[in-house]
């Protein structure tokens, strides 16, 4: 929705109401008005009538006048009716009375209702910059609290009354506040912050629905450590369901973070990375689930989680089914926490064909060098042989020479040579 086309609803209200007994009771009150003065878009229409009843008669005259495109829904418990005017067919309208709300069943975060003034209604209200009407008839806004405008320029969160008072009535404020918070990057008031820290018990009594509603608006949304990161820290995520108390109690060895932890961190590093898809988110949130079932632990004492993804895409995609869901989206998240486990598993393959590979390279490697060196010592040995080979022709040349000196005997003197004298004669 425009700033211009709300703008051009409420004048539609003016223009209709002028002249009728509705003239100077309607007023835009809540987000649209809150929105309007932050100068961010605009994403739904509420309007109040302080009447008797005046969301539901207000819804039905519309009707009769035939100012709407089909029947209203109505829901008269609460006095509130949704609508859609011919004149803007593709924009829903809620139409509330002001009420007052008295709240006692601690056990259900479900009021009695009552017709009440604008100021039982404003201060009934869950956060003072959700405090603020508009006159349809005047364009005036009303501050009632004082503090409505300061803090939307200011960026705080603080509770109209109470703190402790507003979350124990409701406790879905709690998870409000925190989405507030990390939606417009907004600090929580002091004193509200102890509050919801004091009152996270409350949570236990939020129905499944809502959890589920305000679980993916967090997840979904901006600043995730700021909403789901703080909310895990309080220790408010497990009164979700049993899941998640498991989730927020168990801390895969080795390591120091819980599951939940683990999974606020993969959503935050997936949103740095500008990554928004409903599935890829979920799927990070609860992609180490399957470490409650895959836990073993080996010979040695360390604890192992094989095939956690698969068995975790199992219980994920069931707990979603559970929540609400849709059952195409639990299905893809299923597909992708399973598919992890395809690609961790390839890459263990992969892993051990290259070591595979890198242990028959060092096995030829090994066999290359003892061949290398035995190549080494027989051409040693080999030289070691022709050294000796030649060192013993030598010696035996030497003696072959020595003996054939000491065989050849020395020449005879003349003396010697002569003739032996002869006797004389007789």
């Amino acid at each position: 929705m425009t700033d211009n086309t709300y703008h051009k609803i409420l004048d539609y209200f003016r223009r209709i109401s002028d002249g009728t007994k509705w003239e100077g009771h309607l007023y835009a009150v809540g987000g649209c008005v809150r929105d309007e003065i932050q100068g961010t878009p605009i994403h739904d229409v509420d309007i109040a009538v302080d009447l008797p009843d005046g969301g539901v008669k207000f819804a039905l005259w519309l009707f009769r006048h035939k100012y709407l495109v089909e029947m209203p829904v109505l829901f008269r418990k609460f006095g509130t009716a949704k609508l859609r005017l011919r004149k803007f067919p593709e924009e829903e309208i809620e139409v509330v009375q002001t009420r007052a709300e008295k709240y006692t069943d601690k056990t259900s975060r479900c009021p009695e209702v009552v017709n009440g003034t604008i100021e039982e209604d404003c201060y009934r209200r869950d956060f003072t910059v959700n405090t603020l009407y508009r006159n349809i008839k005047t364009g005036e806004i009303l501050d009632m609290t004082g503090r409505g405008i300061h803090d939307i320029r200011e960026g705080v969160i603080r509770t109209p009354l109470d703190p402790y008072e507003t979350f124990d009535d409701d406790p879905v404020r709690i998870l409000r506040c925190l989405r507030f918070a990390a939606r417009f990057g907004w600090k929580i008031e002091e004193a509200t912050m102890e509050a919801l820290k004091k009152s996270v018990e409350r949570l236990s009594i939020v129905s499944r629905e809502r959890w589920s509603a305000e679980f993916r608006k967090m997840l979904f949304g901006h600043n995730v450590k700021e909403s789901l990161g703080i909310l895990t820290e309080i220790g408010g995520l497990k009164y979700m369901n049993q899941l998640m108390r498991e989730m927020s109690e168990t801390i895969p060895e080795p390591g120091d973070k819980t599951l939940l932890e683990m999974g606020v961190q993969a959503v935050a590093k997936l949103e740095e990375e500008g990554i928004e898809d409903e599935a890829q988110r979920l799927a990070a949130f609860f992609g180490n689930v399957g470490m409650l079932r895959a836990a073993v632990r080996d010979k040695s004492g360390a604890m192992r989680y094989p095939r956690h993804e698969h068995i975790g895409g199992l219980m994920a995609a069931k707990m979603l089914k559970h929540m609400g869901i849709d059952a195409d989206l639990a299905n893809d998240v299923k597909a992708i926490i399973q598919g992890r486990d395809e690609v961790r598993l390839q890459k263990e393959r992969r892993q051990k064909q290259e070591a595979h590979k890198a242990h028959q390279e060092r096995q030829k490697a090994e066999r290359a060098e003892r061949r290398r060196e035995r190549a080494k010592r027989h051409r040693a040995m080999l030289d070691e042989h022709r050294k000796r080979n030649v060192r013993n022709r030598k010696r035996r040349e030497k003696e072959k020479k020595l003996n054939s000196e000491s065989s050849v005997q020395p020449e005879s003197s003349p003396q010697e040579c002569q003739d032996p004298p002869t006797a004389p004669p007789a």
